[in-house]
């Protein structure tokens, strides 16, 4: 069973305070009992020494108990004194302590003058031994009552300053609840302690990627239902039309041709949003290998051998640079290939040539055309999807408005990016570059050799 943060740190913080009073009180116990044990003893070492020595007198008061210590002189057949205590007292220099069921006795050997030989004298002295509800009984009372009080004010203390901290916790999950879409604008107040506040800003960036990526799906949902409805409805009114009256052979075969323009369109847009949702889902990551640049710029180029023939483009490649890429081949050769398709669409009749190269830590593809191009301050906008341009709208109606989209969501999936610039030949330049391996020393040296 889960409970509160705030009980948990609370109940914490008692079972440490409880432990550290524990702790004092022992010791403190342990010292009061101590000090009293000491004066009994010393209390019955001046008693004995009082009875040894008539002119000291014999009864002492201890002040811990207000009991009285018996002093007397041992003889060798006292009941009080154990023989072998006797003994031993006798034999010791020194005072000698004992424990006695519940008396504490202490024996005091001491020199008798006698003017024909040296003998020795046995002084006691008894009291009721001191027993911890004595020395520690009183303390101990008074010392849990107040431990018990400042345990509880510590916790209630601890509890509220807890709940108080959270507090702007408990305002944000309410917030949050309220939040009832991505794209209301609502947001989580950033205030409370330095950790809440945090929390809620990494909250709040969690909830603006998201309404982002919201509304990206939602408008990439539009305009891709959008694209889709355009060639079906061309289609069906096509057929339609040739199905309402019997017709000659050639205009049969004029509807059919249309058609299977449009089903050809709408084979390149389902393939190009299928390529957007795999790398949407992070599929990118899961395929990736070692591959050579030419290799990939040799296998879109062969994709593409029909569609640049039917456009009347010749294609080449230049090589300047051939490093190893680590990325997902697939994706790479649609990206390479959108952008061949789009240099036969606006460039027909011209070469394409593709320039291979590194710069920095990057691989680089440049696909140069010589056709009219597109103005600077249009080219970043047709990496909307499904955008184009206004001259590629009235020359080709047959253009999606995804081929750039898409090789720019697979170059900055690979650590790169595609952009447009004016190429050298007058036309457009699309440079895709993605992040390059690491230059092979052996491959280098090989390299060297075969250009020997």
């Amino acid at each position: 069973m889960s409970t509160s943060v705030a009980r948990q740190v609370a109940m914490s913080g008692a079972a440490i305070l409880v432990g550290a009073l524990v702790l004092v009180g022992t010791g403190t116990g342990v010292v009061l009992h101590t000090r009293a044990v000491g004066a009994l003893d010393q209390a019955l070492l001046e008693a004995a020494l009082g009875r040894a020595h008539p002119d000291v007198a014999a009864e002492v008061e201890v002040e811990h108990t207000r009991s009285q210590i018996a002093a007397w002189l041992v003889t060798p057949d006292d009941p009080r004194v154990p023989p072998a205590a006797t003994r031993r007292a006798l034999a010791n220099e020194g005072p000698l302590y004992l424990d006695l069921q519940d008396e504490r006795l202490v024996l005091l050997p001491f020199e008798v003058e006698d003017a024909e030989r040296e003998s020795h004298g046995l002084a006691a002295a008894a009291a009721p031994r001191v027993t911890l509800s004595d020395s520690v009984g009183p303390f101990a009372l008074i010392y849990s009552l107040f431990a018990a009080l400042a345990a509880g004010v510590a916790v209630f203390g601890q509890w509220r300053a807890v709940r108080r901290a959270f507090r702007p916790l408990d305002r944000t999950r309410d917030e949050a609840a309220r939040v009832l879409g991505l794209g209301d604008g609502t947001r989580l107040t950033e205030a409370g302690p330095v950790e809440v506040r945090a929390l809620v800003a990494a909250m709040n960036a969690l909830l603006d990627r998201l309404a982002a990526a919201h509304q990206a799906q939602a408008r990439f949902t539009a305009e891709a239902a959008h694209e889709l409805r355009t060639p079906v409805t061309a289609m069906l009114g096509e057929l339609d039309v040739a199905l309402r009256a019997p017709r000659e052979a050639a205009e049969y075969r004029q509807t059919l041709t249309s058609t299977r323009e449009e089903v050809a369109r709408l084979r390149h847009l389902v393939e190009g949003l299928t390529a957007l949702a795999r790398i949407d889902a992070g599929q990118i990551d899961q395929g990736r290998e070692r591959v050579r640049m030419t290799e990939l710029a040799a296998r879109a180029l062969d994709q593409e051998a029909k569609g640049l023939a039917a456009a009347g483009c010749t294609a080449r490649i230049e090589v300047e640079d051939d490093p190893e890429l680590d990325g997902h081949r697939a994706l790479l050769e649609v990206a390479l290939s959108n952008l061949l398709r789009n240099a036969a669409r606006h460039a027909p009749g011209g070469e394409v040539v593709v320039h291979i190269g590194r710069r920095g830590d990057h691989a680089r593809f440049a696909i140069d055309d010589g056709g009219p191009g597109v103005p600077e301050a249009e080219r970043e906008a047709l990496f909307d999807r499904f955008t184009r341009g206004r001259e590629a709208r009235r020359r080709d109606r047959s253009g999606l408005g995804l081929g750039l989209p898409l090789a720019r969501e697979v170059a900055r999936r690979h650590g790169g990016d595609c952009v447009l610039e004016t190429s050298p030949r007058g036309g457009l330049r699309a440079v895709l570059s993605v992040r390059a391996l690491a230059a092979d020393p052996t491959h280098e040296v090989m390299s060297d050799l075969a250009d020997i």
